[in-house]
């Protein structure tokens, strides 16, 4: 209001149909304004200050979307731990059932294990490092059936 107060004012005609006029003095009339040239000015800043916030909008994305990566950044390296640590008891895992093989069933069940591992393995990173967009539905397809040959589906 102290802004108000110390700016000059200079004279501006606006002519408005007569139905916005009479809206204008209706909402005078239920409002705190004063009078219709305080809801003007007040209605006339609200959309300078829009056009200001358009006129900034790459600035204030741009500002919006470093406090975002900020925020995310550690939720981010938390799901990196989290698939390190999940890579981590996969393999432990798929070496325990190895040595499970070995040890209980003998060496021709183990040797099977690996060749079976071995082909996984080959078809997983062939797989991961392609463009999933390039990849016949054939090729998808035989990826998702790595394991099917072996559990007899």
């Amino acid at each position: 209001m102290d802004k108000e107060i110390k700016e000059e004012y200079v004279k501006i005609v606006v002519k408005v149909p007569k139905s916005k006029k009479e809206m204008i003095y209706n909402v005078v009339a239920k409002s705190s304004y004063n009078n219709a040239s305080e809801l003007i000015r007040a209605g006339i800043e609200k959309e300078l200050n829009l056009q200001i916030y358009k006129d900034n909008l790459d600035i204030i994305i741009k500002e919006l979307s470093k406090l975002i990566d900020i925020k995310l950044d550690s939720f981010i390296k938390s799901q990196r731990k989290l698939t390190a640590n999940n890579v981590r008891v996969d393999a432990l895992n798929t070496y325990i059932l190895g040595e499970v093989m070995s040890q209980i069933l003998g060496d021709e069940l183990h040797d099977k294990f690996l060749k079976i591992l071995e082909s996984a393995r080959e078809k997983a990173n062939y797989y991961v490092i392609r463009d999933p967009n390039v990849i016949s539905k054939e090729e998808l397809l035989d990826f998702y059936n790595i394991g099917k040959v072996y559990r007899n589906e």
